[in-house]
């Protein structure tokens, strides 16, 4: 089968831009000592998932539950759960997971802690446990100071729970690349001080989990942070190369589209729309994505169905059922929209994959 013979819209992913991408961050941390334990929400696909452990990775990052069972189901075995459980179900989902993988969760308060505590106890699972700090991003994560280390403390002596160390995020990596270094080395200074505040409680850090993908190839400058967490690396998108952390040729996955109306002068319009490729936003940039062929052509604006799309001042005319290719906004959000990537070396589809965490938001 070759990839113009794909119904669109769809999602096409580039089985040699995609190891590539693989290898190069996991050599990349291998050479600096940094356990990496790469994001799974922006492929959402088991195939993936083995291909980075195969490669090296310790295991694998979710966002939700439902992302973690499915990767336990799919027989990935080390997993970390970055989002705090609550809720009575939620917690026997936890802990009949927790039976079938190594599992470290994430918290930063301590309901949460004692909530997984007790189901943990309960089930007779013990669960890793990291507690997030806030570095500086003011998302989620206790600020440094006496309340992180009495809640460390607290989660090192409750039953049910190993204390593992600690989670923090560098979502404001960005910039000019002397900027982004400082930025990195800064982090490290602060996560630093904070393992100094928990060793001189009697608090010791096994883990200490950071990053982000626009600041992956900088994590070596912060040494204190020992586990990386990256996602959108494996296929890059048009936020990454905004950031100056990928280029162009470093985008392994492209969403195909055609052309279904030119009616309008000046414009056509493509059949893939909000329920395609998201309204994300990629500063310094128009649009929902760069058209491949013609990086004039904007996507300027969508309904559900339909890429109102402009055309460029050099722009050639689009017939009808032409098919163009689009690098989206952010990746992560794009592929929770569709069911399936067709995976091809040049022309030729390969392998067909289920994105099979798509929409476990529970």
């Amino acid at each position: 089968m070759k990839t113009w013979e794909v119904e669109t819209p769809a999602i096409l992913v580039d089985l040699d831009r995609l190891e590539r991408n693989v290898r190069r961050a996991q050599a990349y941390c291998d050479a600096h000592g940094i356990r990496f334990r790469p994001h799974m929400k922006t492929h959402k696909t088991p195939e993936i998932g083995r291909m980075q452990i195969a490669q090296g990775a310790v295991g694998l990052t979710c966002a939700k539950l439902g992302e973690v069972e499915i990767m336990a189901a799919a027989g990935l075995s080390d997993l970390m759960l970055a989002y705090p459980v609550w809720g009575a179900g939620k917690l026997r989902r936890l802990t009949a997971v927790a039976e079938r993988c190594c599992l470290t969760v994430v918290f930063d308060s301590a309901e949460v802690a004692d909530a997984i505590a007790e189901a943990a106890r309960a089930a007779g699972t013990p669960i890793g446990a990291l507690v997030e700090v806030d570095t500086g991003m003011r998302r989620c994560g206790v600020a440094p100071g006496p309340a992180l280390v009495d809640l460390c403390r607290r989660v090192a002596e409750l039953p049910g729970l190993t204390f593992r160390g600690l989670m923090t995020y560098q979502g404001w990596q960005n910039g000019p690349t002397d900027a982004r270094e400082a930025q990195m080395r800064a982090e490290g200074d602060r996560v630093a001080a904070v393992l100094n505040e928990l060793s001189d409680a009697g608090l010791t850090c096994e883990a200490v989990s950071g990053g982000t993908s626009p600041g992956l190839f900088f994590a070596h400058l912060a040494p204190a942070i020992t586990e990386n967490r990256s996602g959108t690396y494996v296929f890059n998108d048009r936020n990454m190369v905004s950031s100056g952390a990928a280029t162009w040729d470093d985008c392994a996955m492209r969403i195909a589209v055609t052309v279904i109306s030119n009616a309008v002068s000046g414009q056509i319009v493509v059949d893939g729309g909000s329920k395609t490729f998201t309204s994300d936003a990629t500063p310094g940039f128009d649009g929902f994505g760069r058209f491949v062929e013609d990086p004039e052509l904007t996507l300027w604006k969508m309904n559900e169905e339909h890429g109102y799309t402009r055309l460029g001042a050099g722009s050639p005319p689009r017939r009808i059922g032409e098919r163009l290719h689009v690098i989206p906004n952010h990746v992560c959000v794009a592929m929770n929209m569709q069911d399936e990537i067709w995976v091809h070396r040049g022309d030729e589809v390969v392998d067909c994959w289920k994105i099979a965490a798509r929409g476990k938001l529970r």
